[in-house]
């Protein structure tokens, strides 16, 4: 069902809880996704008339925008949000994060957050936006119907022609068919509720993947940490559907490649030692001398899979959790979804931060260096993160729920296997000890004897089993696999059970 709003000149999408983005083109591509799916004549139909409202273009609705201050009424049927506003003259900066306004107040007011307490500096407020595509966000104030405001529907919505109510009536039959559909929802992550017999206890028990995952779509959890296209990563920026992504990725390949280099037996710059190798593999609190080396020597094709993976993780980061949009659909009202479990560290932000500023430098040379500069910062940030009894406020473990779900090719929907998923856990734990490596021969170049003190500082804290950080969690559950893997019957196996007499075979 759709209605038009004359005042804001506008269609909003009842099922979407969005407005339509005007332009013949763009009503079409709304109609064809999802829950409409429209196709042929009813497509045609349906796009011809949105396309017939006077609708003002994106550019003009950003521009006539309501301030924060005009008590805008809310559009009928377009979603709200719990949000802030700033209270500083001529500023109209809102934001649905307490933490994003915080840091406004800071960076562009130079006003300590703290200043809060004793005299407002934000209000809090309902917010809307007409789009939620990305890029295309752009929250604005309404007055709420409990704070005084009142919701006109006379105002704010448009009659429709008895053919047009008959249109959107077949809309709305439509989409409830394709809701039913079954192979839409072999694409959702279930939530299996108190049934045991649904229970894999690596998952649900251990790492607790199904729990944070319950209800994601398969095909946003794959885009939430997908590299762009190849061709746009080896051309650079130019052309690329999201040029600072591309350039972030650019510069955490080159980051990760210097990082090898410390390490490899052929290179000028070879800064490993055994001793050092021995550190970062002491992944037991007090168990120095006990345990093997770092095993700083991968083949090509295993860096690049390591180094996908690390990629893959700053993906992660940016869509879901810098990104305002959070990435993911919500199915329902009450859904919790990643970005809201997520609680980013003061530090991740300020790389990240650093980051975005290394990419609006002009000099090249001086950006390339701030940015890969900045891309290390938020690796250690990553690392270095205390996460207590809420192991998915870190952006790591939340992206290591996302690995976990076969999302592509054969057994699309199902969860990855215990050893297959433990190789992304291995990837992750060996390119996170060479960040570290990297992080502290860059922190201590004027004085390299002091590299061992650092990285031993840094491993007894973060990096080792019993620590409440990422990676302590991450150590466990590798344990945990390794266990299962070996007790598991692989798959096209046969094994004689303990009676001598039956042959057990998992096809």
């Amino acid at each position: 069902m759709f209605s038009y709003d004359p005042i804001h000149r506008v269609v909003v999408c009842h099922l979407c809880r969005s407005c339509v983005v005007p332009g013949l083109r763009s009503q079409e591509r709304h109609l064809r996704a999802k829950p409409h799916r429209l196709t042929g004549d009813t497509l045609k139909t349906t796009a011809q008339l949105l396309n017939s409202y006077d609708l003002r273009t994106v550019e003009e609705l950003r521009e006539h925008k309501p301030g924060a201050r005009a008590e805008c009424r809310p559009i009928e049927h377009l979603a709200s949000y719990d949000g802030f506003y700033c209270q500083q003259p001529e500023c109209d900066f809102s934001t649905r994060h307490r933490l994003r306004i915080r840091e406004h107040m800071s960076a562009v007011h130079e006003i300590k957050a703290k200043e809060h307490e004793k005299s407002p500096l934000w209000k809090e407020c309902k917010l809307q936006t007409y789009f939620t595509a990305k890029g295309c966000i752009d929250y604005f104030v309404v007055v709420d119907e409990e704070n005084g405001g009142v919701r006109g529907t006379a105002r704010g919505s448009m009659s429709l022609t008895e053919p047009e109510k008959e249109l959107f009536e077949k809309l709305e039959r439509d989409y409830k068919d394709v809701k039913c559909d079954l192979e839409e929802q072999a694409t959702v992550v279930q939530d299996i509720g108190d049934s045991r017999s649904e229970r894999v206890p690596w998952l649900h028990d251990v790492t607790g993947f199904p729990y944070h995952n319950t209800m994601l779509k398969d095909e946003e959890i794959w885009s939430s940490y997908k590299l762009p296209p190849k061709k746009e990563l080896d051309a650079g920026s130019e052309n690329a559907a999201d040029p600072d992504l591309v350039r972030i990725l650019v510069a955490a390949e080159a980051v990760l490649r210097d990082a090898y280099r410390l390490c490899s037996d052929t290179s000028p710059d070879r800064k490993m030692t055994q001793q050092r190798a021995n550190i970062l593999n002491e992944f037991y609190a007090g168990a120095s001398g006990k345990a093997d080396g770092f095993r700083y020597f991968k083949n090509a094709s295993t860096l690049v899979t390591y180094f996908t993976t690390m990629k893959q993780l700053l993906v992660y980061y940016y869509r879901v959790v810098y990104n305002e949009d959070g990435h993911f659909t919500r199915a329902k009202p009450d859904q919790v979804l990643p970005k809201d479990v997520i609680q980013p560290t003061a530090p991740q932000i300020q790389a990240m931060d650093e980051i975005m500023e290394a990419l609006a430098l002009e000099d090249e040379e001086e950006a390339e260096l701030a940015l890969k500069h900045a891309i290390r910062r938020l690796y250690l940030a990553l690392i270095c993160h205390i996460v207590g009894s809420v192991p998915f406020k870190s952006p790591v473990l939340s992206f290591c729920a996302m690995l976990s779900r076969k999302v592509r090719g054969k057994g699309r929907g199902l969860w990855e296997e215990p050893g297959n998923f433990n190789s992304h856990l291995s990837a992750l734990t060996w390119t996170a000890q060479l960040v570290l490596f990297d992080y502290a021969c860059f922190q201590e170049q004027d004085d390299e004897d002091q590299i061992p003190v650092f990285l031993a500082k840094v491993c007894k804290k973060f990096f080792q089993q019993l620590a409440e950080t990422p990676f302590g969690h991450i150590l466990q559950w590798r344990l945990y696999l390794f266990k299962v893997g070996k007790a598991a019957i692989a798959k096209h196996q046969a094994r004689w059970l303990l009676d001598g007499q039956t042959v057990e075979y998992r096809g």
